[in-house]
């Protein structure tokens, strides 16, 4: 590779070319055009003999480390790059071959430092080593997940060797239209311009740190808007461009912590949840397993009898628990999805429910991988292949890590409707599926993006609020790049994020308008509470009733849940319960007791009346525990007799008087249920339930 004579010398020595590594440069392209030529040995005689004539050159040793590890004599060719840098630390090209010696030993983290050091350390003017550089880093970045600093890395090669196809092929292949990124962590981002109020000394600061993100050395630009930051730490565009600095440089727990400050302090909503997507971003790469919602857990299992293995697989694909099984002959591979068991009150209602993922199964060799992003459902899974395989596998490694597909974390949401008849009830149970897990399981569960504020809780924050839409905009990319059967505007709906709301349920259409039926289920609870309840129709009312439910507007929920109860009974819909127990918790939260038994009664009554009293059990229950808040604790007691004489095998009516009548203080009653109870725990060999009755009874000792 020729060099301008006049350029900084690339050993790093300060000097110019002409007057520092020339000569050497000259013999040391004998030496490597040798070994080109495949004659090693030569190379390497010729590289000792540069060598002993220069036995103060950094570039003599470096070249000679080159060709040591290029012959796989990895230990000498750590010797001489050490000789080298005991010359001088600040040695470029050291750093860089170095670098690549921990690349191909697959620690890549080590090695895109190395590389990010040497790039540092070359004069901006060596562009074709920096490209080099740059799309090794590209490759690091990648291979742990860090698509923004891959993205920025690439670009910079490009710049310094706008020439070879291959990379501008690399940046179409990585985040062109057929990526396997979605659009936010695929973008090409840009800095913030200085805020109109700069003063002419910042807008100069401000310039300066451009300038070193233009010439590739991302740590002067880092350094740069940090001190901008200090200077003034309420200027939310240099704290976002600092942030951005530190994800171009991979450095993605720091770009996180500006990126945070830059939302607080950004009025605009939107870009402010733009940002926070990118954050969501930097939460998948690796190394941020302590900061992120976005986890793999998975556990390999050793096989020792993989014909025992196998018969259990069939098993469960009889029992349609295994599915999508893929074999792949050439590789000794199996492949599938194991569903997790599904439970119903009766036959047809298990077998109308779809069941959602329990685990992936991958078996090669007689290896077998689980995994999943729902810890509860991978554990359950783990937990059931253990006990049917026994010893016929060995002790599992689990490990967890962040997601390797940014849409993985999807497989949560989907249901899998193996009982479908045909292709459009499989859509419907789909479709029904992925919106009851976002509207209902995911609303109420705590986010680490949102300080550990489940999504219903953070709509209502005026910070977690900018936050929420970001994590709402990641998760809308990864869904339409998985073409995932879902509208994420019905989740902005239900949180009240949407500007303009949809008319309230019997509003009145257009002139000219056909009359469409609203929908009630993605409304969220401003929506709702506009809702006149007397002209929904009934299934239009209990899905306000769900949609309140699902939001955690509990006192929303009374006012369509009295109004089902209300309406005359439907065949179709016999069972009431769920109204009007909610009936009795609002009556007992506002401490009216009379009114909670007087739903109790009427629930009862509407039970045994148009459902053949199959909820006799939960309303006695109920009935019990409304007693004791009225302070009768004589009916209450009663009650609970009754209910544990109709079914005494039920532990569960057991605890709950003895701890009802804990709370009452009534310790002599509450010891006489925990007592009866922990003999029948003994009887049915229930160790859970013997530890909580005898919990139970010593606390109703004390209080006796």
């Amino acid at each position: 590779m020729a060099l301008d004579p006049y350029a900084a010398c690339p050993c790093g020595s300060g000097k110019k070319f002409k007057w520092c590594c020339q000569p050497i440069h000259e013999e040391i392209a004998r030496a490597l055009e040798q070994h080109a030529q495949g004659q090693h040995d030569t190379a390497l005689r010729i590289m000792d003999e540069v060598v002993a004539r220069h036995p103060n050159s950094t570039e003599a040793h470096g070249q000679k480390a080159r060709l040591l590890y290029a012959q796989s004599r990895t230990d000498e060719a750590e010797n001489a790059l050490q000789k080298a840098f005991e010359i001088n630390p600040n040695y470029p090209f050291g750093h860089y071959l170095r670098g690549r010696f921990r690349h191909e030993e697959g620690e890549v983290v080590g090695a895109a430092i190395l590389y990010r050091k040497a790039a540092d350390l070359y004069d901006p003017s060596a562009n074709l080593i920096r490209s080099e550089i740059d799309a090794a880093i590209f490759d690091c970045e990648l291979k742990i997940n860090h698509p923004v600093a891959a993205r920025a890395a690439l670009e910079q090669a490009i710049r310094n060797d706008p020439n070879t196809p291959e990379l501008r092929q690399a940046l179409e292949e990585a985040f062109g239209d057929k990526s396997r990124f979605p659009v936010v962590a695929r973008r090409a981002y840009s800095y913030r311009g200085a805020p109109a109020s700069a003063t002419p000394e910042r807008r100069t600061a401000w310039q300066k740190a451009l300038g070193g993100a233009t010439t590739g050395r991302l740590s002067d630009a880092a350094k740069a808007f940090a001190k901008l930051t200090e200077e003034d730490a309420g200027d939310a565009a240099a704290w976002y461009n600092l942030g951005l600095t530190r994800a171009w440089l991979g450095d993605n727990p720091h770009a996180l912590e500006a990126l945070d400050r830059y939302v607080s302090l950004e009025a605009d909503g939107q870009k402010a949840g733009d940002a926070w997507a990118l954050a969501e971003v930097l939460r998948c790469g690796q190394g941020m397993e302590n900061d992120t919602d976005y986890l793999e857990y998975s556990a390999v299992f050793p096989a020792r009898d993989l014909q025992r293995v196998f018969a259990v697989l069939g098993e469960w694909e009889k029992e349609r628990r295994l599915t999508n099984v893929e074999v792949r002959e050439e590789e000794r591979a199996v492949s599938g999805l194991i569903l997790q068991p599904v439970k119903g009150l009766t036959p047809e209602h298990t077998a109308a429910q779809a069941p959602r993922l329990g685990a992936y199964l991958l078996v090669v060799g007689n290896m077998i991988r689980l995994w999943n992003v729902n810890r509860e459902a991978f554990e359950e899974v783990a937990r059931e292949f253990r006990e049917r395989l026994g010893a016929a596998v060995a002790e599992p490694h689990y490990r967890t890590a962040t997601v390797p597909l940014m849409t993985d974390f999807l497989s949560e949401a989907m249901a899998f409707p193996v009982n479908a008849t045909d292709e459009a009830s499989y859509r419907t149970k789909l479709t029904e599926g992925i919106e009851k897990f976002f509207e209902g399981t995911w609303l109420h569960r705590p986010r680490v993006a949102l300080k550990g504020v489940p999504p219903v809780g953070a709509a209502g924050h005026a910070d977690l609020r900018k936050k929420l839409g970001g994590v709402i905009h990641f998760m809308q990319d990864c869904g339409n790049l998985a073409a995932l059967p879902y509208d994420f505007d019905r989740l902005r709906r239900k949180l009240g994020l949407l500007e303009a709301a949809a008319p309230a349920a019997g509003a009145a259409p257009a002139a000219g308008a056909a009359a469409a039926a609203p929908d009630v289920g993605a409304m969220g609870a401003a929506e709702l509470a506009a809702v006149d309840a007397e002209k929904l129709p009934d299934e239009q009312l209990e899905q306000a009733y769900q949609a309140a439910m699902r939001l955690e507007a509990r006192d929303l929920a009374g006012k369509f849940a009295k109004a089902l109860v209300g309406r005359p009974p439907r065949a179709e819909r016999p069972d009431r319960y769920a109204w009007f127990n909610h009936l009795v918790t609002l009556s007992l939260a506002e401490g009216n007791a009379d009114l909670a038994l007087h739903y109790v009664n009427e629930g009862d009554k509407a039970d045994s009346e148009q459902n053949e009293g199959r909820r006799q059990n939960d309303y006695e229950l109920r009935r019990a525990q409304v007693q004791a808040k009225r302070g009768d604790m004589d009916a209450a007691h009663q009650a609970f007799e009754r209910l544990i004489e109709r079914v005494p095998s039920e532990l569960r009516y057991r605890s709950s008087a003895a701890e009802t009548m804990l709370s009452a203080r009534q310790g002599a009653r509450a010891l006489r249920f925990a007592e009866e109870g922990l003999a029948k725990a003994r009887q049915q060999n229930n160790r859970d339930a013997e530890q909580q009755f005898m919990e139970l009874a010593a606390a109703a000792k004390k209080q006796a």
